[in-house]
């Protein structure tokens, strides 16, 4: 019953991972033969835990009326270019997402200096989070509610500034002073990965970086776990030790030591599980207490449920209580007559396996090469690099001349070390795209995992294998066996991208990536992490759906809002063709996408060219010529399958409507879908173009409130005085069309 109860709240929450998660600790619990005491402790527990989520999540707070008060932000805020935001506390406790435009280079410095240990009062409204762009995109709302949030407020002012010091500001101070003073003693090239290997802060890396690293699969070798935290831990026992502190004292020491690093080290899910493991460990040890490091894995996931029921949907948690479940309930595997280094293969493999269905799940890749790699890298930071970091960081508060000297031995290694990566991660096919598996498929790949280990224990054979590889496998080859065609047109805001899958995945088209303009802007204004829209809208869609291959981007013309997006397209996807328009190669933005695209065969098209390929046909109307004047010599293509017919204009204006009503005529009459030029403005769908092609649906991409007022109310009348349906992206979110036997089916967002 216990179970049913949880069960059912976690199908409430819609969030299956979760789900799935419990279902396999129970199931996994079970199989392990653990007291049934245990398990129903444990299964009455977590039900009470999220029973009072759901408690906790009911308030009564006013949210249509603008908030005057006091705020404090919590301790993962984010200050970046002239943006503030993070979630704060309201007076009374209720939690919000909140954001506040920066006014002057003066208060940012403030605000950086003093936020942690200040109490604000504010001015502000409360806003409903914008609705994701596409089911793999980012999703505000789910990420408040994941968090214990309940709106978005939007502060206009801050009015006072209370300075408030508590123990845990105070730490969050010597965290930001930590970060200050790694930044400033460390080489540039080094203090980055510091910051991440000594106090979890992440928020410097670069992109390149992470990509690289999540090329690799050793992205959690940059966040604070059980193994840093124990490193931590023997390093600062053996000095004691050695000045002659007793063991007891040494050990409650420790005990004290352990919570402050917590917080110093970011007080992510992961640190905090692995600082409750490590200190349940040694108060153990220190009161000669007889307990399993099961049941002290176990122990700690109820504590945290119970201080925070929310953590359950922290991604970070997921995956720290997912491979330390898997290591301690497989331990058969380790046996006492093993290697160090066989013992270290084998605790990779069994992180690895155990989980990469919730790998899949979150981020719909993984890396291939990671178990070998991971069995070069992990000893090497195990052993090396993060000590190395460690004895650093000491000599800069001992003896910065020492430090200087060591830096200029061990700077010149890491950058081996760092070229060795480089080299690894630019070999091909490394990543597994399979895509998002829905719940069912999560279900099976955990099954499939659960299965393997119960197989293997009882006496390992390779054919076992088998049956972590083909699900694995089946779920990868089930998109080749759709005939559907499937054509969608993203939200990507103020701009255009269009996606083309043929049958039996036979192609993969990209028309248009998205962008934004950018604006010489106040230096504290320029935002670190920049939004992207090839980065976080596009690319999230293709690998979404398991397509990291595209057979052509199509960039229409050369304007930021269709071709800014590609640059950050090219590393990460395997782009083969790059279309562009003739003359367009001269314009800025295709030569700032030009050193990315070094991999793509470059075309030219114009007026005559195509292809044929899984039934379909792809025409290319226009450019006639090979002078490129802007908006009227975009790249205009005609899709076609069947009765099927699909036109993208990019900004095609009327002049350029003319020259295609000249030259094509009658052959343009009766499409299925027009993709409307320039979104809509007043310079294009003219009313003689309109009345030629008569589509059956039109398709207006826009974004929401945007500065140009597209679609223009005059050409949206025009549309309607015709009769021709039409949708907006800025409305109704991506747009996904399906033609399949015989059928057009139409799905959005919202």
């Amino acid at each position: 019953m216990a179970i049913a109860i949880v069960l059912a709240t976690l199908a409430a929450h819609e969030t299956p991972v979760t789900l799935v998660f419990m279902a396999l600790l129970f199931c996994w619990m079970g199989w392990k033969r653990e007291a049934l005491l245990h398990i129903g402790i444990m299964a009455v527990l977590t039900a009470g835990f999220f029973l009072l989520q759901e408690i906790r999540s009911q308030d009564s707070f006013d949210y249509s009326a603008p908030y005057t008060g006091e705020l404090r932000f919590d301790g993962d805020y984010a200050i970046d270019g002239d943006g503030l935001r993070g979630f704060a506390r309201l007076d009374g406790g209720t939690r919000v997402y909140a954001k506040y435009r920066i006014a002057t280079a003066e208060e940012k410095a403030a605000l950086e200096e003093s936020l942690f240990e200040s109490l604000l009062v504010i001015q502000g409204t409360f806003e409903a989070p914008s609705p994701p762009s596409h089911r793999f995109s980012f999703d505000m709302q789910k990420h408040l509610d994941d968090n214990g949030a309940k709106h978005i407020l939007a502060v206009e002012s801050i009015s006072g500034v209370k300075r408030q010091e508590t123990v845990i500001s105070k730490l969050h101070g010597q965290r930001q002073w930590l970060k200050k003073h790694i930044q400033n003693t460390f080489p540039s090239s080094l203090s980055v990965e510091a910051e991440a290997l000594l106090i979890g802060e992440q928020d410097n890396m670069a992109n390149e970086d992470r990509l690289m690293y999540q090329t690799l699969g050793i992205t959690h070798l940059f966040a604070i776990s059980g193994l840093h935290v124990a490193i931590l831990v023997g390093i600062v026992y053996f000095v004691l030790l050695r000045l002659r502190v007793r063991k007891e004292t040494a050990l409650v020491l420790l005990l004290g030591i352990l919570p402050v690093y917590a917080v110093l080290a970011g007080g992510a899910p992961s640190v905090l599980r692995s600082v409750f493991m490590v200190s349940a460990v040694l108060f153990v040890r220190l009161f000669n207490l007889r307990v399993s490091i099961a049941h002290i894995l176990l122990g700690s996931f109820v504590f945290f449920l119970l201080w925070n029921p929310f953590m359950m949907y922290d991604i970070g948690f997921q995956l720290s209580y997912g491979a330390t479940f898997g290591i301690i309930y497989s331990s058969r595997f380790l046996t006492a007559d093993q290697s160090a280094i066989k013992s270290g293969l084998i605790l990779t493999a069994i992180s690895q396996v155990t989980l990469y269905p919730l790998l899949l799940f979150h981020f719909y890749e993984i890396s291939l090469s990671a178990f070998l790699v991971n069995s070069l890298f992990v000893p090497l930071y195990t052993l090396f690099i993060l000590p190395a970091n460690l004895v650093l960081l000491a000599l800069t508060f001992i003896f910065q001349p020492a430090t200087e000297f060591v830096f200029g031995i061990y700077e010149p290694m890491r950058a081996l070390i760092e070229k060795l990566m480089v080299w690894l991660s630019g070999l091909p096919y490394q990543m597994w795209n399979p895509g998002k598996p829905e719940a069912w498929m999560l279900a099976a790949l955990f099954v499939s995992v659960l299965l393997f280990y119960s197989l293997a224990e009882q006496g390992f054979r390779y054919w076992q294998v088998l049956v972590l590889i083909v699900p694995a496998v089946v779920f990868t080859l089930l998109p080749y066996f759709d005939s559907a065609l499937k054509v969608a047109f993203l939200d990507v805001g103020q701009g255009d991208s269009a996606v083309i899958e043929l049958p039996y995945r036979q192609g993969v088209y990209v028309i248009d990536s998205g962008g934004l303009l950018r604006f010489d802007t106040e230096e504290f204004k320029k935002r670190g992490k920049p939004y992207e829209v090839g980065r976080q809208i596009v690319a999230p869609y293709l690998k979404g759906n398991g397509l990291s291959s595209v057979d052509a981007l199509v960039l229409s013309h050369a304007d930021a809002d269709h071709a800014e997006g590609a640059e950050e397209l090219f590393p990460l996807l395997r782009i083969k063709e790059l279309h562009l328009s003739p003359g367009s190669q001269v314009e800025g933005i295709i030569q700032d996408i030009a050193p990315f695209a070094k991999e793509a065969a470059v075309r030219f098209p114009g007026r005559g060219s195509g292809w044929a390929k899984g039934g379909a046909t792809f025409r290319y109307l226009s450019p006639a010529d090979a002078e490129y004047e802007g908006n009227n010599d975009s790249l205009v293509l005609l899709v076609e399958s069947g009765e099927y017919r699909v036109l993208f204009t990019g900004d095609l204006e009327e002049a350029g409507e003319r020259d295609l009503e000249a030259a094509y005529g009658g052959a343009l009459s009766r499409l299925t879908v027009l993709k409307v030029g320039h979104h809509g403005s007043k310079t294009s769908s003219s009313q003689a173009f309109l009345e030629l092609v008569k589509p059956r649906l039109s398709i207006f991409s826009t974004g929401i409130d945007n500065r140009y007022g597209h679609p223009s109310e005059e050409v949206v009348d025009r549309f309607n005085a015709l009769g021709l349906p039409t949708l907006n992206t800025a409305d109704t979110g991506t747009i996904e069309m399906e033609i399949k036997d015989g059928q057009v089916t139409l799905q959005t967002m919202r």
